[in-house]
C-alpha cells in the first residue's frame, strides 16, 4: 500500500525519481489497462494514519464485492491516465472520461492483490452533531481490478514524486535545503495556517453587496473597464479596473476601482471567461439603464501567511513582482495568495519600485506573520499607466 498524502521532504530532480515509468512521461500522462469495478463512499477523518486508511480501502473493496454478487453485467474495461496533473478514468473503447480527479485531491492508493483502491477527498461538509469535535472527510473510493496492480499504485506515488520536483524547480528551491524539514514539520504548519481571506470580509458585509441602477444616453458606453479577480479568489468574476472620467458608471458615484461584478441585469459574470463578460457589457451599450449587482471592495487584498521558520517553503512564484505560480493547499494559498496579482507591499514594506531580486530576498527571509498585500497585475498596469484602459 502506498501513502501519497505528503509530497516527500528531499528528492532528486524529477528525471531520477524512481519508479516503474520514464518520469518525463508521467508529464504528459501515461495509460494502464484496467477493469473498473464500482465506487462507494467513506467518512473519514481528516489525515488518519496508515494502518486506517488500509482498513478503509479495505472496506472500499469488500462493498463493492457485495455490490458484484447481484450484478450479471461484466466488469467495464477502462483505461486509468496517470499524471503529474491528474488520473483520469476513461472507457476503453469511446475513450469517455467517466472520472477525473486532480493529483491533490488523492489521499491514498492501496494495491490489494490484484485490485486498486483510489480514494480521493471531497467538499468538507458543514459541522453535525457527530463532527463536533473533529471535521470530517467524504472519501470517494474507485475500485479497479488489474495484473499490474501493484504497477499501477506505484505510478500515481511516482507521479506524486515527479510533480513535487518540477514544483521545486519551477520555484528555484534546492532540495537539500528542506532536508532539516519533515513532511510531518510541514503538515503541522499548515494545519496552524488558518484560511485567511480578506475578500471574505467584504463579501460578508451586507452594506458592502448590492445593486447599481446606471442610467446613460442610447448608444452610450457605460466607461469601465474589467479585469479578472485573480485565481482563487472567493467567487472566480470580473474586477472593475479602471472607470472612464465622466462616463456613465463615474457619474453615478456609486462605483469604485476594485468593485467586484457579480451580475448585469441578472445575468451572472462569476465563473465566466474575460471576454465573454467584457462582451456581455458591450451588448448593453444601446440601452439607457443598466443595473450591476457588485460587492464594494478596495482594489488591494491583503494575506497573511504563518511561516514558522525561512525553511518552510512559502510555496509560490513571483516574476517581476507578479505571482505566476501558486503550490495548491500550501501555507501562501491558505494566507489568500492569488495567482496573476502583482506584490505591492510585504510586511509593511513597499516593493512598487523594487528589483525582482530584492523582493525574492525579502520573501526568502519574510518568517512568523508575513503580510503581503496585492493587486491583479492588469489593474496594477492600468493605474500605473502601462497599459490604456479599454472602456466598455
Amino acid at each position: 500500500a502506498l501513502q501519497n498524502r505528503e509530497p516527500p521532504s528531499s528528492c532528486p530532480a524529477f528525471k531520477e525519481v524512481p519508479g516503474p515509468c520514464d518520469p518525463e512521461d508521467l508529464l504528459d500522462g501515461v495509460i494502464f489497462g484496467a477493469k473498473y469495478l464500482g465506487s462507494t463512499q467513506l467518512v473519514s477523518e481528516r489525515n488518519p494514519p496508515t494502518s486506517v486508511r488500509m482498513a478503509q480501502a479495505q472496506e472500499a473493496v469488500d462493498r463493492i464485492k457485495v455490490q458484484e454478487e447481484g450484478e450479471s453485467q461484466p466488469m467495464t474495461e477502462v483505461d486509468l491516465f496517470v499524471s503529474t496533473q491528474r488520473i483520469k478514468v476513461l472507457t476503453a473503447d469511446t475513450q469517455e472520461a467517466m472520472m477525473d480527479h486532480s493529483l491533490q485531491t488523492i489521499s491514498y492508493i492501496a494495491d490489494i492483490g490484484s485490485l486498486v483502491v483510489l480514494m480521493a477527498r471531497r467538499k468538507l461538509p458543514r459541522r453535525s452533531e457527530v463532527a463536533e469535535e473533529k471535521r470530517l472527510y467524504k472519501m470517494i473510493c474507485h475500485v479497479f481490478h488489474s495484473a499490474d496492480a501493484q504497477i499501477i499504485a506505484q505510478a500515481i506515488g511516482q507521479a506524486f514524486s515527479v510533480a513535487y520536483q518540477r514544483f521545486l524547480e519551477a520555484n528555484h528551491i534546492d532540495p537539500n535545503e528542506l532536508s532539516e524539514l519533515s513532511p510531518r514539520q510541514y503538515s503541522r504548519a499548515l494545519e496552524d495556517q488558518e484560511q485567511y481571506n480578506a475578500e471574505l470580509t467584504h463579501f460578508s458585509r451586507q452594506e458592502n453587496c448590492k445593486d447599481v441602477c446606471i442610467r446613460k444616453q442610447k448608444g452610450e458606453i457605460l466607461g469601465i473597464a474589467i479585469v479578472e479577480s485573480g485565481w482563487g479568489s472567493i467567487l472566480p468574476t470580473v474586477v472593475i479596473a479602471n472607470l472612464m472620467h465622466g462616463g456613465p458608471a463615474e457619474r453615478s458615484g456609486e462605483l469604485s476601482i476594485g468593485d467586484r461584478l457579480m451580475s448585469v441585469n441578472g445575468m451572472s459574470l462569476v465563473g465566466l471567461p474575460l471576454a465573454t463578460c467584457q462582451s456581455i457589457i458591450q451588448e448593453l451599450k444601446h440601452q439607457t439603464e443598466v443595473t450591476l449587482n457588485i460587492v464594494h471592495c478596495p482594489p488591494v487584498t491583503t494575506a497573511v501567511i504563518r511561516r514558522p521558520d525561512s525553511k518552510y517553503q512559502l510555496g509560490f512564484c513571483v516574476e517581476n513582482g507578479v505571482i505566476c505560480s501558486l503550490m495548491r493547499g500550501g501555507i501562501a494559498e491558505r494566507g489568500g495568495i492569488r495567482v496573476g496579482h502583482r506584490i505591492i507591499e510585504i510586511n509593511g514594506q513597499s516593493v512598487v519600485a523594487t528589483p525582482h531580486e530584492k523582493i525574492i530576498q525579502i520573501l526568502t527571509q519574510a518568517v512568523s506573520e508575513v503580510h503581503i498585500k496585492t493587486m491583479p497585475a492588469s489593474t496594477y498596469r492600468l493605474l500605473t499607466g502601462q497599459e490604456q484602459p479599454i472602456f466598455l
